[in-house]
């Protein structure tokens, strides 16, 4: 009878945690209401160029990436604030990132030459006053970024293009500090896409994340959050979104 009983109990604890700790999704966009009902307002993003180096255009409505324009290169900075914490609206640390994509309204795209568009987790700190020479000759890659780009990908469309950013997002859970993206371009076709104030609040930088929350100490959830993970990361392979 205790034989029955044992996993019949850890089944039921593993229940227990699966509906606890569910998946959940939340979209970060500048002016879009959040879960909560709050409109979220934390996006901050520019471009520096190497050509005019004291410039800042974190004010700009439009963000350029680009190999060669006004005699330099030029790259973009963007970072989503404050999504991460204990708030209703927040992703709690620690939690297991199942997606993250990032959402950018291209109106002109890399073709002649195709570029390869590059998204660096950043890992110093930087502003929207920021310029190409208070950052010390622009950003560089390894030393102001992890070495390896979380996606890299032509842009030979205008519309709407993704970025996977799920590598970011689950360092800045595990407790690094998130200083956003920089994005580069290897072409001297730039891209450009709309920034947080751009007029049409669609067409703004879009963060999407699936996550599975962290359980509290201590909890039943704990027994069931394996099982949570994987039946979010299956849900999501079926296209499944859950509300």
């Amino acid at each position: 009878m205790l034989k029955r009983v044992i996993p019949a109990f850890l089944l039921a604890l593993g229940l227990v945690g699966a509906r606890d700790a569910a998946c959940v999704t939340i979209a970060f966009q500048d002016g879009t209401l959040l879960p909560g009902g709050a409109p979220y307002s934390n996006t901050l993003d520019t471009e520096i160029q190497q050509g005019n180096p004291t410039l800042a255009l974190g004010g700009n409505l439009t963000i350029r990436v680009d190999a060669l324009f006004n005699g330099g290169d030029v790259q973009g900075l963007m970072m989503f604030g404050n999504i991460f914490g204990a708030l209703p609206d927040q992703i709690p640390l620690g939690s297991t990132i199942n997606s993250a994509v990032l959402t950018l309204s291209v109106f002109d795209s890399s073709n002649v030459p195709i570029g390869t568009i590059s998204v660096y987790q950043m890992t110093t700190t930087w502003s929207e006053s920021s310029t190409w020479n208070s950052l010390t000759g622009g950003v560089n890659i390894g030393s102001d970024t992890v070495a390896s780009p979380d996606d890299a990908h032509t842009v030979t469309a205008t519309g709407l293009t993704t970025f996977d950013v799920q590598a970011s997002l689950q360092a800045w859970s595990s407790g690094a500090t998130n200083f956003g993206w920089m994005f580069s371009d290897s072409s001297t076709d730039s891209i450009q896409f709309d920034s947080s104030e751009a007029a049409t609040v669609t067409a703004r930088p879009l963060l999407t994340v699936d996550f599975t929350p962290v359980p509290e100490p201590g909890s039943l959830v704990l027994a069931g959050l394996a099982g949570a993970a994987a039946l979010c990361v299956r849900r999501l392979r079926r296209g499944f979104r859950p509300e």
